[in-house]
């Protein structure tokens, strides 16, 4: 802004043509600026059967809220402008998380509830938005897999996007890069956590003696469990597997396994009734 000083040393006549030009110089370009939308980012992802895509709109919601009532506990109310958005356009939300200077938001169409309080989701995508607009897109290969599901905020600030399956697993871990870009990877060999004091290796869809062995060589150990008598708690416990809490003699088989390190205690999830069953989920509870 100019000073009432400079104003007095001007002829006021004159100045009014040149102040405009002057003006038109300083303000219009700020102004322009104002009303330019940020240019999307740039998306990359490194995985073969979901893409990504910088787009501004979302696609046409499919199925329906009836078809959605079955699996109604794996919705989240939208609380975000974002989320609000996604739900107003007809679709269910199942995560809303950070990502960045961004929001990640997971949503789907179509769910049908299956054993064990599971889901199978499909018509899932990946929205990332900046406040309430739409700057890229997550995808499977068709609508109809179930290539999206969930999301699980990292400590890291990435995000590991899960498929829709009756066991979800992860597919891939979504972040901003240094320069900006959006960038879909692979799942990450470690994960850090409490506050980067310990690291969990990759331990989805290996067996539990593989990733027992994986977990070893981060420091965290078994913790012995007490006998609860169930055949497959002594099953594993003669293996050798002796932090085996419980097994489910229901449905999905799960199992938990319990170990400690210096910066916490983690557990194990397992399906399935194979003597040595896959890892499918694991917990961190930091000191």
């Amino acid at each position: 802004m100019l000073s009432r000083p400079f104003l007095k040393n001007i002829d006021l006549s004159a100045a009014w043509s040149t102040a405009l030009v002057f003006g038109l110089a300083m303000v219009s370009p700020a102004s322009a600026q104002r009303n330019t939308p940020a240019p999307a980012p740039r998306v990359v992802s490194d995985l073969k059967d979901i893409s990504m895509k910088a787009l501004a709109s979302l696609p046409k919601a499919g199925g329906s809220a009836s078809d959605r009532d079955s699996c109604r506990w794996h919705l989240i109310q939208p609380k975000t402008a974002a989320a609000r958005l996604v739900t107003a356009q007809g679709w269910a939300v199942t995560a809303d998380v950070p990502l960045g200077s961004y929001r990640a938001i997971s949503f789907a169409g179509q769910m049908q509830a299956r054993t064990s309080g599971t889901c199978y989701i499909t018509q899932g995508y990946v929205g990332v938005f900046d406040g309430d607009k739409l700057v890229a897109l997550v995808h499977g290969k068709s609508s109809e897999d179930a290539a999206i599901g969930d999301l699980d905020p990292l400590e890291d600030g990435t995000v590991r996007v899960w498929d829709g399956e009756i066991v979800g697993s992860p597919v891939g871990d979504l972040r901003v890069e240094a320069g900006g870009a959006l960038h879909l990877t692979k799942v990450a060999d470690e994960d850090a956590v409490c506050q980067g004091r310990a690291k969990v290796p990759n331990m989805y869809n290996r067996s539990i003696d593989r990733a027992r062995k994986a977990l070893a060589s981060k420091g965290w150990k078994p913790v012995r469990a007490k006998a609860n008598g169930g055949w497959r708690q002594a099953a594993f416990i003669k293996r050798g597997i002796v932090e085996v809490e419980s097994c489910s003699g229901t449905g999905l088989a799960h199992c938990r396994f319990n170990y400690a390190g210096p910066s916490g205690t983690l557990s194990l999830i397992t399906a399935g009734e194979a003597d040595l069953p896959n890892v499918v989920d694991y917990d961190v509870k930091c000191r």
